[in-house]
């Protein structure tokens, strides 16, 4: 029998989990940066940043935390029994993306005195979440970067023949139990494992990157690059921060009402931090943000006393950050363990129409 195993299991088995790893491969449509990369592109979002990354999954999460990093909010890392806050810092002005953002994560409805917490409706919060990222993928599609439908027939195709091959395989464990045929058992075997293995890798869907997506995608490797050399002798060993453009963004220069630019007043060790606690957002796509924010606490603690006197006016995000994520328990939990939104009085805010009264207000 363990003729027809190696036939009919083994051999169909290894080679539908080969074309599953080839399936992976074309998904991934990797590209490769010449250039390392040190700022995000002009006019790019976390969000849509986080769809041509193919990094879905954490897109909501670097989403909110782009919104601390830009001061539009503050993370208020709870308990074990309390969830994560969000307190919106007045006077600022959201995307439409940012407000979808928001909406999706604390709902448009809210009774005054209920308190909401999506720990216990993850479900529920998936979707609203998977919608925002529906969105951003019809924006790519819009904007010429993506194929305004998914590849799905390599996965269902694929998917179809790991089940008939398990039912195959499932027959030839019948006999050879029978038959006490332990070598072909253990045959049998080995063409399950490697056919449920395929259900595992083989992506279901994809999205397909049309080819002005490329040097955006090719940017956004370069960052990667850079995010992934933490060690603070390889950054030194990079071109400086201090020698390029620090152009003003809502993540530098706001904290004393000023400007962090380039040239002779500018304090080179302020904006090199401004410049790496920007990219903070960009270290959770990657899957790099325990390492860039232990690189942000270096850098904090590298400051002297009038840097941190320049500092003082702010609120330390990489604290913030690294706070909510070991209360989250992770980056993909970050959005399922945030509490309600409240105002600076604590007092929850009735969903986007309060994030309206606090601009107002």
């Amino acid at each position: 029998m363990l003729p027809a195993v190696i036939a009919l299991a083994i051999a169909p088995a290894f080679l539908i989990l080969g074309l599953g790893f080839v399936a992976r491969a074309i998904a991934a449509q990797r590209v490769t940066s010449l250039i390392v990369q040190y700022t995000p592109e002009r006019g790019s979002t976390v969000l849509h940043d986080a769809l041509l990354v193919n990094a879905d999954r954490r897109a909501a999460s670097a989403a909110l935390i782009d919104l601390a990093v830009k001061r539009k909010v503050r993370l208020l890392a709870g308990s074990k029994r309390q969830p994560i806050g969000v307190e919106v810092v007045p006077n600022v002005v959201f995307t439409a993306d940012e407000l979808a953002l928001l909406e999706a994560l604390f709902g448009p409805e809210h009774i005054p005195g209920r308190v909401r917490r999506f720990s216990s409706d993850r479900r529920a919060l998936a979707g609203r979440l998977r919608t925002i990222v529906q969105h951003a993928e019809h924006a790519l599609a819009r904007e010429g970067l993506t194929a305004e439908r998914r590849t799905t027939w390599p996965g269902v195709t694929l998917t179809i023949l790991a089940y008939l091959g398990m039912l195959v395989e499932a027959l030839f464990l019948v006999f050879t139990l029978i038959d006490g045929d332990w070598p072909a058992l253990i045959a049998t075997l080995v063409a399950l494992a490697a056919t449920i293995a395929t259900i595992v890798v083989t992506p279901s869907s994809w999205r397909r990157f049309l080819p002005p997506a490329k040097p955006k995608r090719e940017h956004l490797d370069g960052l990667r690059q850079y995010l992934a050399l933490a060690e603070a002798d390889r950054l030194r060993a990079l071109q400086s921060p201090r020698g390029a453009e620090l152009l003003s963004t809502d993540a530098a220069g706001r904290h004393a009402g000023t400007v962090v630019t380039a040239g002779p007043d500018a304090d080179a060790a302020v904006a090199r931090y401004h410049l790496h606690e920007r990219l903070l957002p960009y270290a959770v796509l990657f899957g790099l943000e325990r390492e860039w924010i232990a690189r942000l606490k270096l850098e904090h603690a590298a400051l002297d006393a009038p840097n941190l006197d320049l500092l003082s006016d702010t609120v330390d995000v990489t604290i913030q950050v690294a706070d909510a994520l070991d209360a989250a328990g992770g980056v993909l939990e970050l959005t399922a363990a945030v509490g309600d939104l409240v105002d600076g009085s604590g007092a929850v805010l009735d969903g986007v129409g309060g994030i309206f009264e606090v601009f107002s207000s």
